[in-house]
């Protein structure tokens, strides 16, 4: 079995694909990883990855836009190995980052999912590791009065902005940007629930996770850069808002409208209060 599978999701990435591509490269030998670009956008032509990378990749073309959720699940399905890393285009890994996270893996078999820290270009901290949403905390950062609360000690908690994040830790959940996962941590065949188009995949996935005895843990050694180029911040912020919130609601349909469900248990959702 490959070691380690690499499954990055296409969507108007540009240049920023290519850059990811050449990180990995660079840091792990062609010969441990096998790499799968799943391409959701219909106007890009990503087959020259291929001839570019000199055929270390293997890219999957979707008819149409079938989601993130959707797309790494066919990535998922084609790769064989025993861990998945799973990037964002616009993630570029640092030295040593994907070794440090397979040490984490290697070294602790009850962990499902590895966290790398995330920074921006500018080397400034992303808070990219969360505890799972309460109500309260999704109305202060999701409402046109956010940035009246964005130091509020409710979303200051929900974003870990008062820990440290040098420490190895275990965490809720993390961003899908970048995760190395333990394929058998996963049931089934999906990495995802399909029914998240966009946003809210990583949240299920993490909690799932949990409820199945694995731990989620958060390796501040493992450094990569994540440029954040999300269409919310481009011209497609109305339809990402709709996706957030479509994602919302299917989310809290599936757990019975809770957001936070506390602590897992082998009966079900914990009723631990969540507000």
């Amino acid at each position: 079995m490959t070691l380690l599978s690499v499954v990055i999701v296409n969507y108007r990435s540009g240049e920023l694909l290519n850059t990811c591509l050449e990180a990995v490269f660079r840091e792990i030998d062609a010969s441990d990883i096998e790499a799968f670009v799943v391409n959701n956008d219909r106007a890009a032509d990503v087959s020259s990855i291929q001839a570019l990378h000199q055929r270390k990749v293997q890219t999957i073309q979707n008819a149409t836009n079938v989601g993130f959720g959707a797309a790494a699940n066919i990535g998922f399905k084609e790769s064989r190995g025993e861990f998945l890393l799973l990037l964002n285009p616009d993630v570029v890994v640092r030295p040593g980052s994907v070794e440090s996270l397979l040490e984490t893996m290697r070294s602790r078999p009850e962990v499902g999912i590895a966290l790398p820290q995330l920074r921006n270009p500018d080397d400034s901290l992303q808070y990219s590791c969360r505890r799972f949403y309460t109500w309260k905390a999704l109305w202060m950062r999701r409402g046109p009065w956010q940035r009246r609360f964005a130091s509020h000690p409710t979303v200051r908690q929900h974003l870990m902005q008062d820990w440290d994040h040098a420490s190895q830790a275990e965490v809720d959940w993390g961003l899908g940007a970048a995760m190395l996962i333990r394929r058998r941590a996963l049931a089934g065949a999906q990495l995802f629930d399909e029914r998240f188009f966009l946003y809210f995949e990583d949240v299920d996935l993490c909690l799932r996770l949990h409820r199945a005895g694995w731990k989620v843990v958060y390796n501040p050694a493992a450094i990569m850069t994540h440029a954040h180029r999300r269409d919310s911040a481009q011209s497609g912020a109305s339809q990402a808002k709709l996706h957030h919130l479509r994602s919302l609601v299917k989310f809290t349909w599936k757990y019975r409208f809770r957001l936070c469900p506390g602590v897992p248990t082998e009966a079900g959702l914990s009723t631990k209060p969540w507000l």
